[in-house]
C-alpha cells in the first residue's frame, strides 16, 4: 500500500506527441519489446518464440489449451496498432529460442529493414539432448537464422558501438562476451552494493553470457535493456566502477530469473520503473521480485503474474496478465525530460513518474 500511495502522489503528466512509445509485448515469457519514435522509426528488441512454442500448457488433468496467436503475430498486431507497416531495425540479443524464434515467421509477415546481433552463436550443442531440445538449441537455430536473413541488411554491434534511430541512441554495453571498458557519459561513479556476491555457481548458458545488452538514451531518459545477461557479467558492469550509470526505465534481466539481476546491478542503476517480461511460470523468481520491490522509489510492473511466486508479485494493477491464457501488453511513453507514463490496458491503470 505504501508503494501504491507513492505512485498516486506522483504528478500525472499527459502523453505527448514527441514521446518515445514502447510496447512491452506479451510473448509468454519470451522477449519482444517495440520502440517507436515520434517520426515513426521503429526498433524491435527480440522476437519471442517460434510458432507452436511458448504458449500456455494445460495443467495435468485439464483439457488442452486452445492455440493462441504466435509471437510473430502478436508483434505484428502491436506494430499495426502503432501505425507501422514495417519494422526498421530488429535486434536479436542472443540465439536462444525464446528470443530469436519468432523472427522466422515475422520475416514472412512484415518487412524488416535491418537485423542486428552480437555475431555468431557461441553455444555448442550439449550432449544428451532429446529431439525437441536439439531442434531448439542455438547451434541448430543459428544456421537457420543466417539463411532466413540472407536478403536483409545485417549488422553486428560490438561492445561500445552506438546506433542512432532518429532521436533514440543505442549503445552496446556487452556483446559477444565482451563488455565496455570505459564508462558511458554520465557514468563512472563507484558502484553500489558491490560487497554483495559477484558470482553465482550457476551462471547460465553461453549465449546468455554473450547477450547483446544495451543502454538506450532518449533525451534525458536512460533505458537499460540488458537481455539475458547473467549474474557475473552484470555485477562486473557496475563494480567496482559503475560503467553504465543510472536508469530511468529498466527491463529486468533474463525475464526476472535469479541467474541474473544481482543486487549490485539493481542498486547501481536505481531504476524508477522496472518492467519484467516474465511468463506465468517462466522467470519472475521470488527472490528477484522481492529484490526489485525492495528498491526505494521504484515501481515494478510485470507482464504476467508469477504463478510460482504468488505472494511475491507486484501490485495487481501493475500486472498485464493475471492468467495463463491472457495476451495483454504494457504501454510505455517516455518523454525527453525523462518522464515515464506506463499503462496497463487490462486494468486501465496508468501511472506517471517524473524525476
Amino acid at each position: 500500500m505504501k508503494r501504491l500511495a507513492l505512485a498516486l502522489l506522483l504528478a500525472a503528466a499527459p502523453v505527448q506527441a514527441d514521446d518515445l512509445k514502447i510496447i512491452s509485448i506479451d510473448v509468454d515469457g519470451g522477449a519482444a519489446t517495440l520502440y517507436i519514435t515520434p517520426e515513426g522509426r521503429s526498433l524491435l528488441i527480440d522476437t519471442g518464440w517460434p510458432t507452436g512454442r511458448g504458449g500456455p500448457r494445460a495443467a495435468p488433468g485439464e483439457p488442452p489449451v486452445p492455440p493462441s496467436p504466435s509471437s510473430a503475430e502478436r508483434i505484428v498486431a502491436a506494430a499495426r496498432s502503432a501505425g507501422l507497416m514495417r519494422i526498421d531495425h530488429v535486434v536479436i540479443s542472443h540465439f536462444h529460442v525464446d528470443h530469436v524464434g519468432g523472427l522466422f515467421d515475422l520475416l514472412k509477415l512484415m518487412p524488416i529493414g535491418e537485423v542486428i546481433d552480437h555475431g555468431p552463436n557461441r553455444e555448442p550443442l550439449r550432449e544428451g539432448l532429446n529431439p525437441a531440445q536439439l531442434a531448439n538449441a542455438p547451434a541448430t537455430l543459428y544456421p537457420l537464422y543466417t539463411a532466413a536473413i540472407a536478403g536483409v541488411k545485417h549488422r553486428r554491434l560490438a561492445a561500445g558501438q552506438r546506433l542512432r534511430i532518429g532521436g533514440l541512441e543505442l549503445t552496446a554495453v556487452t556483446s559477444d562476451g565482451v563488455a565496455i571498458l570505459s564508462p558511458l557519459p554520465g557514468a563512472g561513479t563507484p558502484g553500489q552494493a558491490c560487497d554483495t556476491p559477484a558470482t553465482k555457481v550457476d551462471n547460465g548458458e553461453v549465449e546468455n553470457l554473450n547477450s547483446l545488452s544495451l543502454m538506450l538514451r532518449w533525451g534525458k531518459a536512460r533505458i537499460a535493456s540488458l537481455a539475458d545477461l547473467t549474474w557475473t557479467p552484470a555485477h562486473a558492469l557496475v563494480c567496482p566502477v559503475n560503467r553504465i550509470g543510472r536508469a530511468d526505465l529498466m527491463f529486468a534481466d533474463n525475464h526476472g530469473s535469479d541467474l541474473s539481476n544481482p543486487p549490485a546491478l539493481l542498486a547501481s542503476l536505481a531504476p524508477r520503473v522496472v518492467v519484467m517480461n516474465n511468463g506465468p511460470t517462466k522467470g519472475g523468481d521470488a527472490a528477484v521480485l522481492q529484490r526489485y520491490l525492495a528498491l526505494p522509489q521504484s515501481a515494478l510492473w510485470q507482464l504476467h503474474a508469477a504463478l510460482r511466486s504468488p505472494t511475491a508479485n507486484t501490485l495487481p494493477a501493475r500486472i498485464a496478465n493475471a492468467g495463463r491464457d491472457d495476451h495483454g501488453n504494457l504501454l510505455i511513453s517516455v518523454g525527453r525530460d525523462a518522464r515515464i507514463t506506463i499503462t496497463n490496458p487490462r486494468t486501465g491503470a496508468s501511472e506517471a513518474y517524473s524525476r
